[in-house]
């Protein structure tokens, strides 16, 4: 059996098309004396020369000729095959990503899924859950992407976390919670809130934000949390609460304003929040970020933007 290789194949159909060896150097993006290296191995394996070479340039022998439309044909089956996979694979969307529970991302990825949904095949595993987790759906369950919280005062544990497990991260946000409140609320249209003014109404919370990796500080207060509190564990329920609810609110990161006007609620800066948090997306180092996590990330990005603006036009 002949030890040809494909890029022998190609780098021989490449010569032949230019009738040079410099101009197929050019196009092949590969040095000349790799070039040359490769036809005289194959000219070895052949056992007869397939090129010509003299001053008017580099021609094809006669034995050189048979060989070349054999290996024409080949090259033309190996480069369709390539191209009906990299179209299908854009024909095809695999994706796994964990996120935080947070209004403004599930937001983004349905305009995200707006943009490919006419795909011929879509594999989506969209888990929402809490920092320890996304990032063992990383480590150990296959998933390409996801998205961590937290406070800015655990930015350096945080980014030595991320390191020693070999996890790469791109900014997406850092902002200060909002009291989130139905438009039906006493507190609707104050134009600031403090703790204090919370005495009396419920607080709703996610109930599975305990996180060995990142330790959560959503709180407001310094002191043992007392009150009406409701943990919730469907992201879906805290809109059903807030709305029929006049008396219950929740801490969240700023919300687009559509879904705002959706769901009829209002969300009112706090002075008093001591932290401010960050939201990242991470990926492993082993697993080049490209592709549909850029465009995701892009979208995220965007929304990001428009909520700000939003922001700055309700304070204006």
């Amino acid at each position: 059996m002949l030890d040809i290789s494909v890029k022998q194949m190609k780098y021989a159909v490449e010569i032949a098309h230019c009738g040079s060896i410099n101009q197929a150097t050019q196009n092949l993006y590969v040095t000349q004396s790799s070039l040359s290296k490769a036809m005289k191995e194959l000219e070895n394996v052949l056992g007869y020369a397939v090129f010509q070479r003299g001053p008017a340039g580099t021609t094809v022998t006669e034995e050189g000729r048979e060989f070349l439309q054999t290996a024409e044909k080949i090259v033309y089956q190996l480069e369709l095959l390539e191209r009906q996979t990299c179209l299908r694979k854009e024909q095809r969307a695999s994706i796994k990503v964990s996120i935080p529970r947070a209004t403004y991302i599930t937001y983004a990825f349905t305009k995200f899924f707006q943009q490919i949904q006419n795909m011929d095949e879509i594999q989506i595993n969209f888990s929402e859950t809490n920092s320890k987790e996304a990032v063992e759906n990383i480590l150990y369950h296959g998933f390409h992407f996801g998205i961590i919280r937290y406070p800015d005062i655990l930015e350096k544990n945080t980014i030595q976390m991320l390191q020693q497990k070999k996890l790469l991260f791109r900014q997406i946000w850092t902002f200060n919670y909002m009291l989130l409140v139905s438009q039906k609320s006493a507190l609707a249209f104050w134009p600031e809130i403090h703790p204090s003014d919370l005495k009396g109404y419920t607080e709703l919370l996610h109930g599975d934000v305990s996180d060995a990796y990142l330790p959560e500080h959503a709180e407001i207060s310094d002191g043992e949390q007392q009150g009406k509190r409701i943990y919730l564990y469907e992201r879906g329920s805290q809109f059903d609460f807030l709305s029929n609810v006049p008396t219950t609110y929740m801490w969240v990161s700023p919300l687009p304003e559509r879904v705002l006007k959706q769901h009829e609620l209002v969300q009112i800066p706090c002075p008093d929040n001591r932290h401010r948090y960050n939201d990242v997306l991470i990926y492993h180092e082993d697993h080049p970020f490209t592709g549909y996590g850029e465009k995701f990330y892009n979208i995220l990005l965007q929304t990001k933007d428009e909520i700000e603006k939003s922001l700055i036009r309700s304070n204006n």
